[in-house]
């Protein structure tokens, strides 16, 4: 059970609120140094101040708002739910690398039922039919379970809602796991599945704070507006959402937040070379003025790198030691692939980047490679093997040309022209048509 130096300090609160009855969240920390944890409610976040022993206790603010909470301890996330006049206490342990929570207090057994261990994963090798039904008599199971344990009626309503969303999970991975545990490599889902999935994109402006919610909207609408799209291109699955978005959902909160997840995320990775295709849907649709004041914040970093900027420099050394910067290739286009050894994507692409290099090796442009591996052996591995073209280096662990293109996954392509503009920031990959025909039509090339 918690230990008993919560105690003392709930006394102490109640004693001195004796008047104002105070909800509170006491926390202790066992065995792991953690700087800060956050409490996260509905309305308000606590940096928490951990005292010599790992504890701390949260009075909550006065009227807040009862509903789901997180407490954030470095990259552990137990989810949590907070009600007037119910404090509880949580003490986390570390065992085994696993986290191990315990509760006491009037809070107690809700939190504890919130952390139970997750049921067993529905049979994937069922068919469509069977598979959906499968989903709804788990759902009607651990409807019984919750009217089973006497909680509020206010806990109950809301949990049924997290538990729909949370068992329809499996519906966003049954045909992926479907093709693996039937071994049926090519099986596509049929409209028996997209009509069902149709029927869980529901619009719910009281449920954007849950975030299986929010996580399995978004997924669904991804899923279903792109489903008859036959090219991965970008630019043409964020239309096709944009557009079903437009074309069948009303209400301003859910518009708003699902038009600032995709629009946001396509500009985190894509940058803002297209911006002006879709700013507009942007300006008339998200009302949030904090999701509005991040996505201006990301598109600044991205302006620094968009079309028609100076490239951000570099200097990196190939296995022989020779340092090459961009002034060593004025007058080129540079094709900079940024990659690594571990990366199966970056591996991939290779035979294409190399059949781009034959393709292309009388013409004015050069093939620059920059390894990001942590581990140069590796790098130095690969490249003595001769199984790369083109000029390679190793950034040496200098990431500034990485954050200065915000690079967040690899590969990562960039095309410059001769003087060492951009022309793409993050360019087609090789394995791409596109990619050959972009440098076909390079004036001068």
């Amino acid at each position: 059970m918690v230990k008993s130096y919560f105690i003392a300090c709930i006394i102490f609160l109640g004693a001195a609120c004796a008047k104002t009855p105070v909800t509170t969240v006491s926390v202790h920390i066992n065995g792991r140094a953690v700087d800060a944890p956050l409490l996260y409610t509905p309305d308000s976040t606590y940096r928490l101040a951990l005292d010599s022993t790992g504890s701390a206790t949260v009075i909550l603010a006065e009227g807040f708002r009862p509903g789901y909470a997180e407490l954030r301890c470095g990259l552990v996330k137990l989810p949590l739910y907070v009600e007037p006049d119910k404090s509880f206490d949580v003490a986390l342990g570390f065992r085994d690398k696993k986290v191990v929570p315990e509760f006491a207090g009037a809070g107690a057994a809700v939190n504890e039922y919130l952390n139970k261990k997750p049921g067993e994963y529905p049979d994937f090798k069922l068919d469509e039919t069977q598979f959906i039904q499968a989903l709804e008599d788990m759902k009607k199971v651990e409807y019984a379970h919750l009217d089973s344990l006497g909680f509020s009626e206010e806990f109950v309503n809301v949990e049924k809602q997290r538990l729909h969303y949370l068992i329809y999970r499996y519906f966003e991975l049954y045909p992926g796991y479907h093709a693996y545990y039937t071994q049926q490599e090519d099986f596509k889902p049929s409209d028996i599945y997209y009509n069902r999935m149709r029927t869980l994109i529901r619009e719910d402006e009281s449920l954007l704070g849950l975030d299986v919610y929010r996580t399995l909207l978004t997924d669904f609408v991804r899923i279903y507006s792109t489903k008859d799209l036959e090219t991965g291109d970008a630019l043409a699955h964020l239309k096709a959402k944009l557009d079903y978005i437009d074309k069948n959902m009303s209400n301003p909160a859910v518009v708003s937040f699902l038009v600032n997840r995709f629009v946001t995320d396509y500009v985190s990775s894509a940058g803002v070379d297209d911006l002006p295709e879709f700013e507009s849907v942007y300006r008339a649709k998200v009302i949030s003025a904090d999701d509005r004041e991040k996505f201006e914040e990301v598109c600044a970093e991205w302006t620094k790198v968009k079309k028609g900027q100076l490239s951000p420099p570099f200097q990196f050394a190939d296995i022989d030691g020779k340092k090459f910067g961009l002034q060593d290739f004025a007058g080129k286009y540079v094709l900079i692939d940024v990659w690594a050894t571990w990366c199966p994507p970056c591996r991939s692409e290779i035979p294409a980047l190399k059949e781009l290099e034959h393709q292309f090796k009388d013409k004015n442009i050069v093939f620059v490679s920059i390894s990001c591996d942590q581990d140069i052996a590796d790098w130095e591995k690969m490249v003595k093997g001769g199984t790369l073209g083109g000029i390679q280096l190793h950034d040496g662990g200098d990431r500034e040309f990485m954050k200065a293109y915000r690079i967040r996954s690899i590969p990562r392509f960039i095309l410059l022209d001769r003087e060492g503009y951009i022309i793409s920031a993050n360019m087609t990959r090789p394995s791409n048509p596109k990619t050959a025909e972009t440098l076909e039509n390079l004036e001068g090339i």
